[in-house]
């Protein structure tokens, strides 16, 4: 019994002690995330009052601020996790030279992350000055700040660079929201709000910017890359050259009022992946659209902006394709079908009616900037160019057939000549 009765008290003292710690580690992880908030509400109201807007892209803290309706949690700021995400625009950042002593002399530090100024970057210089891109700022007891810089690019949309492994080890031991990849948004405003007490600038529309979030994934095109397959195989001015990103603007003012995705395929994108720019013996422009995002406006659209319609062959549903001629060059427009395992479009030749079809490996698409329009891409992109050129991609080959030269081209039967007038509409 009296055995028993020790151990009973031990394990009474082992609570105690167990609960003391567990209170201990309650009110140190509280009392950090108080103190985010005051580093916060300091950061901030310095920037504001320098004329620098500083605003929260955090997504859980956003989230919370837009489900909120009439009864708010008490702590939204509290949502987030061991790195509160901020950002803040290029061109107001660089007012801010004085700031850094305020925050010295309150015992903030600016820990900072720089990184090639690709706005600069281009097939004749590689080899740029460097921006601030991202900040890890700090003050003692308090959890860390992630400031992101938003630069504007130019086809009126912002950028922010990753936080390469290279340049990041002060961020190593966070877990933060933004950096894993550049991304790039659609312009939006900033607006003054409050939160928890204090008053902060927001994304606006916030929903929107959110939305963005999981599809902002951006890469750059590989100069240096490009500048060693050129030095290879020098190019010649053509009229693709000239005129293309004329084109692929027009594409986009097309299309994007109906908020409609496309992405570069075929030569177009290995002309992007390969050498930052258009096959010069290549005489045509090619796109994808999903076919779930087919609409009746889209005819009506590129006729607006200024293309001819030369061609609509195939049916919704199997191998539908448009195409259009502007300035002297052909745009292909072709939709994509998905299967359990495979991505696949269609072409048919208006000669003999026979159909062909085009194997692609599932992809996500990404962002990039390309001849100076920031335009999707297949996202990885290595997969779905070496699909349709084979091992082989990086040698130029100027004799092409698209009825049998792509590595992923099978032949899909024939249309029936009953149904030719329907399924071989051509213009011209």
């Amino acid at each position: 019994m009296r055995w028993f009765s020790g151990c009973y008290q031990n394990r009474k003292a082992c609570i105690i002690i167990t609960v003391l710690f567990l209170v201990c580690v309650c009110f140190y992880f509280t009392s950090r995330k108080h103190h985010i908030q005051e580093l916060l509400n300091t950061f901030a109201s310095k920037c504001l009052h320098h004329g620098i807007p500083i605003f929260v892209i955090e997504p859980s803290i956003l989230q919370h601020l837009l489900s909120a309706k009439e009864s708010e949690p008490p702590c939204i700021l509290c949502s987030a996790g061991d790195v509160i995400s901020l950002g803040v625009f290029g061109a107001d950042w660089d007012k801010g030279e004085s700031l850094l002593l305020e925050f010295n002399d309150l015992g903030i530090v600016l820990n900072e992350v720089t990184a090639p100024d690709p706005r600069l970057l281009s097939l004749e210089r590689t080899t740029v000055p460097s921006v601030p891109t991202h900040y890890l700022i700090r003050q003692s007891g308090s959890l860390p700040l992630h400031l992101v810089v938003f630069y504007e690019r130019d086809d009126n949309y912002w950028w922010h660079s990753s936080l390469e492994p290279s340049n990041s080890q002060i961020f190593h031991g966070f877990n933060t929201t933004f950096g894993n990849s550049a991304g790039a948004y659609d312009r939006f405003d900033v607006r003054l709000t409050a939160v928890d007490g204090m008053w902060l600038y927001l994304p606006h529309p916030v929903g929107e910017f959110l939305a963005q979030m999981p599809r902002s994934k951006f890469i750059e095109c590989d100069y240096q890359g490009a500048q060693t397959y050129l030095s290879k195989n020098p190019q010649k001015r053509s009229g693709i050259a000239l005129h293309g990103a004329e084109v692929l603007y027009k594409t986009k003012r097309a299309l994007d009022p109906l908020g409609i995705p496309f992405w570069l395929s075929f030569g177009t994108c290995l002309g992007w992946y390969r050498q930052c720019g258009f096959i010069p013996y290549t005489s045509d422009i090619d796109i994808e659209i999903p076919i779930q995002r087919y609409s009746t406006g889209i005819l009506p659209a590129f006729l607006k902006v200024g293309f001819q319609l030369l061609h609509v062959k195939g049916k919704m549903s199997d191998s539908f394709e448009m195409a259009f001629k502007t300035h002297g060059i052909k745009i292909d427009v072709c939709f994509v079908y998905e299967e359990k395992t495979y991505l696949w479009l269609g072409g048919t030749d208006a000669h003999d009616g026979k159909k062909y079809k085009y194997i692609f490996p599932k992809f996500d698409t990404c962002w990039t900037d390309f001849m100076g329009c920031r335009l999707r891409i297949p996202c990885p992109t290595l997969p779905y160019i070496t699909a349709a050129y084979g091992k082989n991609w990086n040698t130029s080959v100027k004799q092409w057939d698209w009825r049998g030269s792509s590595s992923n081209v099978q032949k899909n039967g024939v249309w029936p000549k009953e149904e030719w007038q329907t399924v071989i509409q051509e213009t011209h």
